[in-house]
This record gives structure tokens, C-alpha cells and sequence, in this order.
């Protein structure tokens, strides 16, 4: 930008937002005034000393999925909204315009939307103690769908709504800000049509679902950030909310890519193998490793353990024992027998007696044993990880991107779990003469709906009739 397009600079504790404005809108000025502070920016374009147009940079979720939000709270459908999108690529005022060209929002409701973006985001830069302005007059601002604004007027309500906004902070209502997001609680035990919430707090708990920030949330409903704010505090008292802490979460995801990256590692020795003595012990040492890093993870990020301090190697070992000793147990009594060779020892899985079994069995047999082992232990990890990622985060954005990624990495164990059940049926065809059924991929636990839920574990055995897994192979043995 050329200097001297430049007519007016300073400083923000020289000179307020509010006073800047106002000088402007009386002098008539046409161009775009840049207030900067710390990370974040806001340009105000003007023409003859009125706003027509508005951008922010610098803060989280500048660019909120409105059409997104508005399926959220039943405004729309989602065939609607995915319409829409593709053909505006983003552009928030392009959506507005779309939708009311198809008659899914009136012209009135469109201008009323991009007003309250204008005094949202005005109302927010009012609160800037620190920073610098700068004038330019002849970048001229761009044709906008929004109706020129009342400098006066729009600052009457951004000041009043951060007014409101001071209000709650004084009080120590919250400790809530714009950039919040807050998300529900994985398992909610009431009847929320039975909390006698508003309608403002039943859209605003629809709008949670999406985990999206505070400041996107107040744009699509239309209230002030404050009021939003005091909901939002109220449902976290009624628990049926919780604040998602963004650096913790991204702490708890590179954890477990880092766990993923390093059973990878693990299982590169053993791709591609087709000798059963050498593929079956390195994908045992593979799931075992995965089970204890997921042991570990969960000893660190377990929502029961968060806020109590340093606790103690005992209390985090009692606790992962607690959850999965039983499960264990249960599936060693009801379909793997060979796991009952496995221990836990400090809070880590010990399958020491399962990799030494050559030491006293071997051939064919000790065969049979590694291959119930690994679908054992195949089961055995998909249902900790289950229980971990419903504790930790929920059905939420962040769970559901952790269980893809999952996915794909117990993929890469079931190619090799698939190439050698190959090689165990063509052995089978040729040494007996007749082909096998072959056994769904790792993991899977026979006759039941995914992985069990606390509450089924221990609900008897299931019917061995016609069950793949069930045969003479697998019924309990000693060694």
C-alpha cells in the first residue's frame, strides 16, 4: 500500500475504535481502516462514511460452517446445505444470497445477519486495550450484498454488547471466552426436555454437537456473545456440556500417532512373511506392544485421572486394572483360552508365557496356539481402544478422526492376519482335501455387536453352534 494513501494512523490507547469511527463517518471518508492487536486484525471497509464490509483474521474459526450450524439447530437440510456448498466455496455471503435466491431465507434475515457479523466483530475490537490503527483512502471497497451501515447505530449496539460482555467477566460468571468450544458430555444420564431449558439453550446445546467456538455459535443465533456465554455456564452446571481443551487434545492425538507410527515400526519386520513361526510371534509382539502403549496413553489422559494432580504409578495401575482386568478375564473364559496365559503386571499386559510356548510345544500345535492368540489379542486391543476413545473425547470431531486414523492402521495388521489365513487354508486344501471357512478379520468377537459395553461383559457364553471361531481348535486346553 502506498504511503501516501495513508491518512490517518496511531495508536489504540491514543486513540479508541469508537472515536476512529466516529471521525470517519462525520468526515464522509471512502476507503479501509486496519486495526491491529496482537495476532488478530480487523478491517472495516467504508464508503462515504458508512461500513459496507467487514473482515477479520487472526482468530480461530474465522470462517464458520454456517451452513453446518444451521442443519445443527433444523433450518436446514442437510441436502439443502450440501447444495449450497458447493457452489459457494465458502463465501459466507454467497450462502446467505443462495439461500435466499431458493427461498430457504428471506432478504430480511440475510441483511440482519450480516449487520450482527459487523457489530459482533466491532464489539469484540472495542475491548482492545493495546494495538495500532491505520486509514487507507483509496482502497475502495469491493461491492457488498450488505445494505450500507449507520456508523452511530452500529456502534451503539457493540458497545452495548460489550458492555454486557464486561458485566460477566466482573462478576466471575465465566471463565469463558469467543474462541470456547464446547462439546456434550459423552454419556448424558438426563432427560433434557425435563430441565425446563429456553429455546435459546436447547439451540445452543444443538449447536455444541458441532463443537464449535462460542463466537461462531452467537453469529448463527443471533445473541450476543455475553448471553451465549451464560448459557453455555449453565450447561456446564447441568453437566451436560464440557469445555474441549484444544492444546490437551491435540497433545492426546500426536500421543497416539506417535503409538501408532511405533507398532508400524513394530510390524515391518514381519510383512509379508508366509512362514506361520516367523508372521504369528512378530504380530503377537506387535498387538501387545499396542495394547500397552494404549494402556500407557490412557493412564495419562483417562478422564477419571484429569484434575487430581501428580498421582502416584499405584493409583494409575489400580485404575487401568480396574477397567480392563475383567474384560480380559471374561474373553479368555468365553473364546480365547490361551489369553488366561497373559498377565497383567504394572499396568501393562504381559505375554511373556505366550512367546515362549515354543519352548514346550511345538509343530502344528503350537501353531494353533499363536493363531488363537493373535485373534485373541486382536479383540482384546479394538476393545481397549473403544473403551479409551469413548472415555477420553467422546463422539465427538476429535474421536471420530482418532477412530478413522485406527482404522487404518489395524487395517495394515489385518493384510497380514489375511495373507496368512491364505497360506493356513491352501495348507488345509492341500494336506485334507477340502477347503475352510475362513474367520471374519481380527478383532471381531464372535456372536457379538462390536466390541462388548461394560455392562455385557459377563453374560454368559455364547452359542458355539455354526460360530467359526468355536471349534475343536479353540476349546480350552492345557498346556
Amino acid at each position: 500500500m502506498e504511503q501516501q494513501d495513508r491518512i490517518m494512523d496511531g495508536d489504540l490507547q491514543t486513540l479508541g475504535l469508537q472515536s476512529i469511527l466516529k471521525m470517519l463517518a462525520l468526515s464522509g471518508k471512502t476507503g479501509k481502516l486496519f486495526v491491529h492487536s496482537g495476532p488478530e486484525t480487523l478491517s472495516v471497509g467504508l464508503s462515504r462514511g458508512q461500513i459496507v464490509a467487514l473482515h477479520e483474521e487472526g482468530t480461530p474459526q474465522l470462517q464458520p460452517d454456517l451452513l453446518g450450524m444451521l442443519c445443527l439447530i433444523h433450518r436446514l437440510h442437510l441436502p439443502q446445505a450440501q447444495a449450497v456448498h458447493e457452489m459457494a466455496q465458502g463465501d459466507q455471503e454467497l450462502i446467505l444470497a443462495m439461500l435466499v435466491e431458493r427461498g430457504w431465507m428471506s432478504h430480511q434475515e440475510m441483511q440482519q445477519r450480516l449487520e450482527f457479523a459487523v457489530t459482533q466483530s466491532i464489539s469484540h475490537a472495542l475491548r482492545w486495550a493495546n494495538g495500532r490503527f491505520a486509514f487507507h483512502r483509496h482502497l475502495v471497497p469491493l461491492g457488498s450484498r450488505m445494505q450500507p451501515l449507520d456508523v452511530d447505530s452500529v456502534l451503539l449496539e457493540a458497545l452495548r454488547q460489550a458492555d454486557e460482555w464486561e458485566e460477566i467477566v466482573k462478576e466471575g460468571v465465566t471463565q469463558l471466552s469467543r474462541t470456547t468450544i464446547a462439546r456434550w458430555q459423552p454419556e448424558v444420564s438426563n432427560d433434557v426436555r425435563n430441565l425446563g431449558l429456553t429455546q435459546e439453550s436447547i439451540d445452543v446445546l444443538c449447536l455444541c454437537n458441532g463443537e464449535i467456538p462460542l463466537q461462531a455459535i452467537a453469529l448463527v443465533l443471533m445473541l450476543p456473545e455475553a448471553r451465549v456465554a451464560r448459557i453455555i455456564a449453565r450447561l456446564l452446571e447441568l453437566n451436560l456440556v464440557e469445555v474441549v481443551d484444544t492444546a490437551f487434545e491435540t497433545e492426546l492425538q500426536q500421543d497416539l500417532a506417535n503409538l501408532m507410527m511405533r507398532c508400524q515400526y513394530i510390524l515391518a519386520p514381519y510383512r509379508g512373511s508366509r512362514t506361520p513361526e516367523h508372521l504369528l510371534p512378530g504380530l503377537i509382539k506387535t498387538l501387545a506392544e499396542c495394547v500397552n502403549g494404549l494402556l500407557m496413553h490412557h493412564g495419562r489422559y483417562a478422564r477419571s485421572l484429569r484434575g487430581r494432580g501428580h498421582l502416584s504409578p499405584v493409583e494409575i495401575v489400580r485404575y487401568l486394572e480396574s477397567c480392563f482386568m475383567q474384560p480380559l478375564q471374561l474373553l479368555a473364559k468365553q473364546h480365547y483360552p490361551i489369553l488366561e496365559t497373559a498377565n497383567f503386571v504394572n499396568g501393562q499386559l504381559d505375554c511373556s508365557d505366550i512367546l515362549t510356548l515354543n519352548r514346550v510345544v511345538k509343530g502344528e500345535q503350537l501353531e494353533e496356539f499363536y493363531w488363537e492368540a493373535v485373534r485373541g489379542l486382536g479383540t482384546f486391543l479394538r476393545m481397549v481402544f473403544e473403551r479409551l476413545l469413548r472415555d477420553e473425547v467422546g463422539n465427538s470431531h476429535t474421536g471420530r478422526h482418532l477412530n478413522m486414523a485406527w482404522k487404518h492402521f489395524l487395517s495394515e495388521i489385518d493384510g497380514e492376519v489375511k495373507n496368512y489365513q491364505m497360506v493356513r487354508a491352501q495348507r488345509k486344501v492341500t494336506m485334507r482335501g477340502y477347503d475352510v471357512t475362513q474367520p471374519p478379520s481380527i478383532g471381531m468377537v464372535p456372536k457379538w455387536n462390536g466390541a462388548p459395553q461394560p455392562e455385557a461383559w459377563g453374560n454368559g457364553t455364547p452359542e458355539r453352534e455354526g460360530d467359526p471361531y468355536w471349534s475343536i481348535d479353540t476349546q480350552r486346553r492345557s498346556i
